[in-house]
């Protein structure tokens, strides 16, 4: 038996590292000594050895005790899952790399082109930890999706979108940022038919799951003769070998991407598209989700809120897409939501980031407690929508 300080020179950590996975439920105690000392075994040790493994390879706490306390939880399903997380960050590194070398060969710093680079590399840095954190995963995107349950608008965002773009048969159509196809799966039943898609985004972990919902919808309704294309893509560095779109489509990214970068896609996007082809984006607005990023900001202001960075919204979109295609207008949809479970909103804020989790995680009851607080009579947290389109034309 080892006390926690044998335990941690065993494996050459520290004791502190012990109590600290002690804590957290991961490493608990065999024994206690007659002083009350916490004893462990060879057990321990082995069981120590592999959470400092997982976390070595980037698992987060949360990950690991899953991993560490279900008897049937897919392991080797984490490791794929965190070897593409892995290659994505290397991938991210390796644009870095590039524009940190592109900078140390500018060999004036009074050129502007010194400064413009250096901002591109903290731009590049910022908007892929960010979206990384929080598309990488299915279930991130689908607690920011869930939480939109409660709307107070008779017709859902995705049904009320599809009306407005006006897809016709045979249409062949390119989504840009395509997530997990939540945008097909719910509208499927009124799909027209003979489409041909192509479906393409950064996360490999969200094609997975888009192909999964897709073939769910071909089984589901045979009749609409769905075809479809799968394909890796980065929006921030666009390019497809595919031309001759009748309409495409990039719903909820462009905030994610700054303007050089936004621009870069406009120009091709026009050049894929066929004459008179259209382009339609989705995007929030200046108020959008008001009531919560208050909430936030007055309890928890140590939690970045996502659209805080944003430079493009509902309101000047129309002016930035005047200058590479005809806008043929900009529609908000009438839709604010009335959320009856303060474990929604929990889940919805936490998605923002791993920071975000890791705070609420240690504070969850304060959380639930002080969300239920700001319910009205009804027991409902009123928050402001305001998401809309902008439907252009080349």
């Amino acid at each position: 038996m080892y006390t926690a300080g044998e335990l941690a020179k065993k494996l050459g950590v520290s004791a502190r590292t012990v109590r600290f996975y002690d804590e957290k439920n991961l490493l608990s105690p065999k024994g206690y000594s007659e002083s009350g000392y916490r004893l462990y075994n060879d057990e321990s040790a082995e069981r120590l050895q592999k959470i400092l493994m997982l976390r070595f390879m980037d698992f987060s706490i949360e990950q690991i005790v899953d991993m560490m306390g279900e008897e049937d939880f897919d392991v080797k399903k984490s490791l794929e899952d965190q070897e593409r997380l892995l290659l994505a960050k290397k991938e991210h590194l390796e644009r870095i790399i590039t524009a940190v070398q592109n900078t140390k060969n500018i060999r004036e710093t009074s050129d502007p082109d010194f400064w413009k680079n250096m901002r591109h590399i903290i731009e590049i840095t910022k908007e892929r930890e960010y979206v990384i954190a929080q598309y990488d995963k299915e279930e991130n995107l689908n607690a920011r999706i869930s939480m939109h349950d409660y709307s107070t608008s008779p017709l859902g965002f995705y049904p009320w979108m599809l009306k407005e773009i006006s897809l016709a048969p045979n249409m062949k159509i390119l989504d840009i940022g395509c997530g997990n196809a939540a945008f097909w799966r719910s509208i499927a039943p009124l799909l027209p038919e003979n489409l041909e898609l192509h479906l393409v985004d950064y996360s490999k972990g969200m094609l997975a799951a888009t192909e999964k919902n897709m073939k769910e919808i071909q089984k589901q309704f045979p009749e609409k003769h769905l075809h479809y294309v799968l394909d890796k893509r980065d929006a921030t560095d666009f390019s497809y070998p595919v031309s001759g779109f009748d309409h495409i489509m990039a719903n909820h990214i462009l905030f994610h991407l700054n303007r050089e970068a936004r621009f870069a896609l406009y120009q091709k996007i026009n050049e894929l598209l066929k004459e008179n082809g259209h382009f339609s984006c989705s995007l929030i607005g200046k108020t959008h989700l008001l009531e919560l990023h208050k909430f936030v900001r007055d309890y928890y202001p140590e939690i970045s809120i996502p659209s805080e960075s944003f430079d493009i919204w509902l309101e000047n979109a129309a002016q930035e897409l005047e200058k590479n295609f005809t806008v043929l207008e900009t529609k908000e949809q009438k839709n604010d939501l009335l959320v009856p479970e303060a474990e929604a909103i929990f889940d919805y804020v936490a998605s923002y980031s791993a920071q975000a989790r890791e705070i609420l995680e240690k504070d969850r009851e304060l959380f639930l407690s002080r969300v239920r607080k700001e319910m009205n009579q009804e027991g409902l947290f009123y928050i402001h929508k305001s998401t809309g389109l902008v439907i252009c034309k080349k």
